[in-house]
């Protein structure tokens, strides 16, 4: 009997959980959806979040460790990626709020780092702020595949500072918006200077702890993938689901921009707080809200076509700016902050409606093909629809033919058609060691027979050949053979050399999605780089010196003039 009761108000306890936000029927709908997408898009776990109003449901789905089989549940750890930036600009916004006045959002870069923190060029360091690196209008390289090339664990982020002036230009200043992930791990050191210790130690001190987000971790700091509790990361490589090695989830210095790990269960408690214009349940405020509602601000325009709109789809999904983290859309016309992750077989979305007082966060564990991304898009649209109210517009069956049957899926990418894997010619003009000073050294080796191989931290691969003897699609291995294999597709990295000089070329070019160059007998490593000439900006020091001869030029031929005159 007393079983029966205890039963009996545990069912009544979850009934009234779910009553502010769905309904059983709505319970049993969304759960029905949910795995049908999963089975149809082959995600192997996911969590899910839904807040509003003061309630929370969570859930978990699929596995999380497929040869343990251990299921997701609410707790289940999985990486956030990029949802991680909204936790620097909210500290960010903490620490405006304790400043007095002396720190802003347009507070300058160099006037918290110190002088001897420099951008590439005279203008970044001049002129640049706190809300440059926040909307990503820095204009600077995104060097994504240093990010997975990785940096020695010795590498502090005060290093890392010290050497963004390297990094170098793609975009003129403020002039578009330019997704970088070292703009957020620049952040990163900012907050540690700003409070005077570690960043995940400030992460845990001012966020984690007063909301209760006791399960959340730094993954490469204090947590790894193979920890128990963490979702094990999937990938599909040729058709087939296999484990990821998680050396790669270490994206040291760049933990401010995307390492998060984190469960349902505490990802609602955020949400939660940023509903509630940055308080605590306990009724605590943690960040002013006014200050809080600049980061939910559109600060950059994204140019682009909507994601979904009429009348092709039988609503408009239109994302036209961003904040500082946080994408400014709008979905079937109401406001929607949301911000994406990806942190290779994690993909992470989180929505908030906060004229509707709503959440919605998701995460999953593999495969790493578009059919994730996808399938956590439909999820949101569902849950999203029933909580707005509507019937929703997509059902299990178009969850999984979607964009079909208003639009189409890009084809799978096949970029290897130029790949001709004939004999390289040469090889010593290719062979050798090229560097930057803060992107890395890449070595280039003879492989076997008459090939070469590429050799960037822990991205290595070998160079196949094309029709131009200075163009090669680098075809990754292991750790990365994912990327280069994902399901049924093939994506190799454009690989150029240049500069022939004495029979061997002086630039190699890594190209994705930007070009990244590195020289010849430069090396991450020289000493005296600081000391040294000045750091290459894109051919603006040229133009400078080429301004300057004019100059002298002008001056030379008016005093000439003037001595001709009184001659």
């Amino acid at each position: 009997m007393v079983w029966c009761m205890q039963a009996l108000l545990l069912m009544s306890a979850v009934s009234v959980g779910w009553a502010g936000i769905f309904t059983d029927d709505e319970v049993s709908k969304v759960g029905m959806f949910v795995e049908e997408v999963m089975r149809c898009r082959q995600i192997p776990g996911l969590t899910l979040a839904v807040v509003k109003g003061g309630e929370t449901w969570t859930r978990g789905f699929g596995q999380a460790d497929i040869e343990q089989g251990v299921n997701v549940t609410k707790d289940t750890l999985f990486g956030i990626g990029s949802v991680t930036k909204a936790f620097t600009s909210t500290l960010l916004a903490m620490m405006i709020d304790e400043s007095n006045g002396s720190l802003t959002w347009t507070s300058k870069v160099k006037d918290i780092l110190g002088q001897d923190f420099e951008f590439v060029d005279e203008q970044r360091t001049r002129e640049g702020t706190l809300r440059d690196l926040l909307s990503h209008r820095t204009g600077l390289q995104p060097a994504v595949l240093t990010l997975f090339a990785g940096f020695a664990k010795n590498f502090t982020r005060a290093d890392f500072a010290k050497r963004f002036r390297f990094l170098p230009e793609v975009k003129p200043f403020r002039d578009v918006y330019e997704y970088n992930n070292w703009a957020y791990a620049l952040l990163g050191r900012i907050v540690e200077v700003l409070s005077g210790e570690a960043f995940e130690a400030t992460l845990e001190k001012r966020i984690f702890k007063p909301l209760g987000m006791n399960q959340s971790r730094v993954l490469g700091k204090t947590i790894t993938t193979k920890a128990t509790g963490m979702a094990k990361p999937y990938y599909n490589v040729e058709n087939k689901l296999i484990l990821t090695d998680p050396s790669i989830y270490d994206i040291h210095p760049g933990e401010a921009a995307g390492a998060i790990a984190s469960s349902a269960e505490d990802m609602a408690k955020w949400m939660h707080f940023l509903l509630r214009q940055g308080v605590t349940e306990d009724n605590v405020t943690l960040v002013k809200s006014k200050t809080l509602a600049e980061v939910f601000k559109p600060h950059e325009s994204i140019p682009g076509d909507p994601i979904s709109s009429k009348p092709k789809y039988p609503m408009m999904d239109l994302q036209y700016a961003y904040g500082y983290a946080w994408f400014i859309s709008a979905y079937k016309g109401y406001r929607q902050m949301m911000h994406t992750g990806g942190l290779h077989s994690y993909i992470t979305y989180l929505k908030l409606y906060p004229d509707l007082d709503f959440g919605i966060f998701s995460s999953a564990n593999g495969p790493e093909t578009m059919d994730e991304v996808t399938a956590q898009n439909t999820i949101s649209f569902y849950v999203s629809d029933i909580l707005m109210g509507d019937q929703p517009w997509l059902n299990s069956s178009t969850a999984c033919t979607y964009p079909s049957p208003w639009g189409k899926m890009p084809p799978s990418t096949q970029n290897n058609s130029d790949v001709t894997n004939s004999d390289v010619e040469c090889l010593d003009c290719y062979v050798g060691k090229y560097g930057q000073h803060l992107l890395g050294d890449v070595d280039v080796r003879e492989g076997s027979g008459s090939s070469l191989e590429l050799h960037y931290g822990r991205l290595r691969g070998s160079l196949n050949t094309t029709e131009d003897k200075t163009t090669f699609k680098l075809d990754l291995w292991d750790p990365y053979k994912f990327y280069a294999r994902p399901g049924n597709a093939t994506v190799l990295v454009e690989v150029n050399f240049h500069g022939l000089n004495k029979g061997k070329y002086s630039y190699i070019d890594l190209i994705l999605p930007h070009k990244m160059t590195f020289t010849r007998d430069i090396s991450f490593y020289d000493k005296n780089i600081f000391t040294s000439t000045k750091h290459e900006t894109n051919g603006q020091c040229t133009k400078k010196l080429s301004d300057l001869l004019l100059v002298v030029l002008s001056l030379s031929c008016s005093l000439l003039y003037l001595v001709e005159i009184v001659l």
